[in-house]
């Protein structure tokens, strides 16, 4: 027996007491860390024992005319060059390749690079690379040896930051691109993914931090030195977590002015992801076909019992089993 009654919407409550955990989760590894960083920012103190307000005067070491954050963030921006290079001209050309090779062809591409993205890790090929130090080296990697030099070892670490990430910005920018050039002509939401990979290539490149610490370690001279690494080194080195929770908040106004920009972009060219049905093609499908000419179906010589005809006289067969649902007539 089923119930005609529709069944009835969950209550809202239940809603957001599943959203909770999520919330809570939110809370704890975002937003309060983030105030803690904030509000230490304006404090002086190690990483044990008292601190005291110092005011704006983090602010002021690291801002200033002599303020160490202007020479990494601008050797932190130039890294982002190459890849962005390779994001805007090699992201949208093969985009567009793997659109016209077909169906197949464009599956084989993507899992290439899925690959070649889960597959990064910035530890190995740093490792990898460090092998060039080696006097009996030869090759590729002994172009490493220009890291002791404080003139050739920046555009030298653009050139491996630029190598290590080339699969990586493929496998991001491809993707990215591919929806937005179905048809072959350049249109608004084109111009508008582009926006938003320059956009994600910068802060990811802010981001920048094991290459860094495991190839230069900031040297020479500081030559090398990241944001990322900047902080570190001021933190875990100099004991210094005003002046590093002043660096990291000037990092996170910087990645949320970029987050904004994403997010303009996305509202005012209307972006939306859709799927849509393949269009239609005028091959007939093979389960269409018409039978060949003289076909017919297989004879047999067992008949159905539902095709048997009735008896003389058009009366029912007797049957010993009486309806279920037979009730003798009234007297």
């Amino acid at each position: 027996m089923t119930s005609r009654t529709a069944p009835q919407a969950p209550p809202p409550a239940l809603g957001w007491l599943l959203l909770m955990p999520a919330v809570f989760g939110m809370l704890i590894t975002l937003v309060l860390p983030t105030v803690q960083t904030i509000a230490f920012s304006f404090r002086s103190g190690g990483l044990v024992g008292p601190s005291e307000s110092a005011g704006l005067k983090n602010y002021d070491t690291i801002l200033g005319a002599t303020g160490s954050l202007w020479p990494a963030l601008g050797f932190t921006l130039s890294l982002t060059i190459m890849p962005l290079l390779v994001a805007l001209v090699v992201g949208p050309l093969l985009a567009l390749a793997l659109d016209r090779a077909g169906a197949w062809p464009r599956r084989a591409g993507r899992i290439l690079l899925a690959l070649s993205l889960v597959t990064f890790s910035p530890a190995a090929v740093a490792v990898s690379w460090l092998r060039g130090l080696d006097p009996a080296a030869d090759g590729l990697a002994t172009m490493v040896r220009a890291f002791t030099d404080p003139a050739t070892a920046p555009g030298t670490f653009r050139l491996v930051v630029a190598a290590a990430t080339f699969g990586l910005v493929c496998a991001l920018a491809v993707p990215a691109f591919l929806p937005a050039l179905r048809g072959g002509t350049v249109t608004g939401a084109m111009v508008a993914v582009a926006g938003v990979v320059v956009l994600a290539a910068v802060a990811a490149g802010l981001q920048t931090f094991t290459l860094s610490q495991a190839l230069t370690r900031g040297g020479p001279l500081d030559s090398t030195m990241t944001i990322a690494l900047l902080q570190y080194t001021v933190v875990f080195q100099m004991a210094r977590l005003g002046v590093g929770a002043a660096i990291a908040t000037a990092t996170g106004v910087i990645l949320g002015v970029l987050g904004l920009a994403t997010a303009l972009i996305v509202v005012l060219s209307g972006l939306r992801i859709a799927v849509t049905a393949p269009p239609a093609t005028d091959e007939p499908s093979p389960y269409d076909q018409p039978p060949p000419p003289g076909w017919a179906p297989p004879a047999t010589n067992e008949t159905s019992p539902y095709g048997q005809p009735p008896p003389p006289g058009g009366a029912p067969r007797a049957t010993d089993k009486a309806p279920q649902n037979h009730q003798p007539p009234p007297p």
